[in-house]
């Protein structure tokens, strides 16, 4: 198990990651990636590649607020996704598409992985749709430009197959980059998160779609509210 956090550990990791949100502010100005439009309607006949993963994994009541809120962030951040276009050769940002994750744009406490700890954080569980992204991307030959795996792995995960993709604003994102004109589509199902990638002529050979297994429930993992740790100040502190 990783070690408790403390709060030089949470200074620390607070600093790197200004400095590096700061640095990729930065590189976005002296490089940036546009802002790609969405369609409507949806223009593209064939599926290139599709990800089917469960929206509730965790039936324990500590996390029934907690996954509540997962599910509405992911609403939120596919009503900025679904019917977007992507060019042949232009790159898809994450964060460029999606903006960052505040409470102002209705954006919930969620879970977030910080530390080795899955700590409540306004945006949290956005990585489901990061990760369903990236294998949409895989699965349809894209050039993948940009992409990090999680810290740390929950088995019957995405991570645990190695088809995740986290992303921490701003400076931790998911780029890819099609050969051929795409159309994103988002779509969440009473139980579901659907992401498809189509496209107007073949890319690869075709794919059924990727359902991922739930994996273990959060309760099972050093989630706050079950990890034993009296002495961790993140413990129950929701953040923007």
């Amino acid at each position: 198990m990783d070690a408790t956090p403390t709060r030089i550990s949470a200074a620390i990791f607070t600093t790197k990651a200004a400095a590096l949100r700061a640095k990729r502010s930065i590189e976005d100005l002296a490089h940036p990636v546009p802002r790609l439009e969405i369609i409507p309607h949806t223009t593209l006949p064939l599926t290139a590649a599709q990800s089917i993963t469960p929206l509730w994994t965790d039936s324990s009541p500590a996390e029934q607020w907690y996954q509540r809120g997962k599910v509405e962030n992911l609403r939120v951040a596919a009503s900025s996704l679904d019917g977007l276009f992507l060019p042949a050769g232009r790159t898809f940002s994450f964060w460029r598409q999606v903006g960052k994750a505040t409470a102002r744009k209705g954006y919930r406490p969620g879970r977030m992985l910080q530390e080795g700890c899955l700590i409540p954080a306004i945006g949290g569980g956005l990585c489901q749709l990061s990760n369903a992204l990236y294998q949409v991307a895989l699965d349809s030959g894209c050039e993948i430009v940009e992409r990090h795996r999680h810290s740390r792995t929950v088995p019957g995960s995405a991570t645990a197959a190695g088809r995740d993709a986290t992303v921490a604003w701003n400076y931790v994102d998911l780029r890819f980059r099609p050969a051929v004109d795409m159309q994103l589509t988002v779509e969440l199902t009473p139980d579901h998160l659907v992401v498809t990638l189509r496209s107007s002529i073949p890319t690869t050979s075709p794919l059924p779609a990727r359902e991922s297994l739930p994996g273990r429930p959060i309760s099972d993992e050093h989630a706050c509210d079950t990890c034993g740790s009296s002495e961790c100040f993140l413990k129950n502190s929701p953040r923007s």
